[in-house]
């Protein structure tokens, strides 16, 4: 079975060890801080580095399952810098911690990242330390923690992301549903008064007057929502004389341009 490598993760972190951890872990020189000149003074990266890998597997459905990963492999370096270089961050201080992250595998271009990082906390530390000094080696710890995950069956994997993005963006477009444009529902769309068939004349007057329509069925309900859009109150009508309530239509219009009763086609802005 063939593994795709995906571009790995990379954890940090940059803390200054116990007093007690130091005694054992660090090299320390006796002559306090105090009688020192700041050149001399010296900083001691222990970089502690972990590769874990996980294995994952692509099934026919899309689903992944975890293969586990095994033991994570470890190793240790160190490196001991000027204190004033690695303030300044000089270009010795820099080219330092890129060999000594790079002779764990690290790819170069995360090399930087990790360094600036190193950086970033490391004067931190170092700036909440002054005065507080009292030895000429300060101990700082570097742990690094790489993941690796790699795909069985990445190309399957690809694939089905491909189709879900594919997916949402459909639902997203309304299923493939294209909107009437602005213009046609303000102008194709008529409001309609719905009243009884016996139309008198004062109802005809008012008809001209605004130029409403009259419908002269007593009954009409709206396709949309299944209501009733009862007598003597206003509906809206498409072109091809389907009528519906005016909020149901419109809102129906701006998801599809088709009449939802006999697919009549509004223009779509396309």
């Amino acid at each position: 079975m063939s593994f795709h490598t995906c571009p790995d993760l990379l954890y940090s972190l940059v803390s200054q060890p116990s007093a007690v951890h130091n005694a054992d872990a660090y090299s320390s020189q006796s002559q306090p801080y105090s009688s020192l000149l700041p050149y001399r003074v010296q900083v001691e990266f222990k970089i502690s580095y972990e590769h874990r890998r996980r294995f994952i597997n692509c099934l026919h459905d899309g689903s992944t399952t975890n293969l586990g990963g095994g033991p994570p492999s470890r190793q240790q370096s160190s490196c001991i810098l000027d204190l004033c270089g690695f303030m300044k961050e000089s270009n010795t201080s820099y080219a330092t911690l890129a060999d000594k992250l790079s002779s764990f595998g690290i790819q170069r271009k995360a090399v930087h990242g990790l360094i600036d990082r190193i950086f970033v906390h490391g004067h931190r530390i170092l700036g909440g330390q002054k005065g507080r000094r009292s030895s000429s080696v300060i101990p700082i710890h570097v742990i690094i923690t790489r993941v690796q995950t790699l795909w069985a069956n990445y190309e399957r994997y690809l694939m089905h992301r491909a189709l879900r993005e594919s997916m949402v963006e459909f639902e997203r477009r309304n299923y493939g549903m294209v909107p009437a444009s602005a213009s046609s529902l303000k102008n194709m769309l008529k409001r309609v008064r719905v009243a009884a068939a016996d139309i008198d004349a004062e109802e005809e007057s008012e008809r001209k007057r605004r130029r409403v329509k009259i419908s002269s069925s007593s009954r009409e309900n709206c396709s949309i929502c299944l209501e009733e859009v009862e007598a003597g109150s206003y509906g809206t009508s498409m072109p091809c004389s389907h009528m519906f309530h005016g909020g149901c239509i419109v809102k129906w219009l701006k998801q599809s341009h088709y009449c939802p009763v006999c697919r009549y086609e509004m223009p779509t802005t396309n």
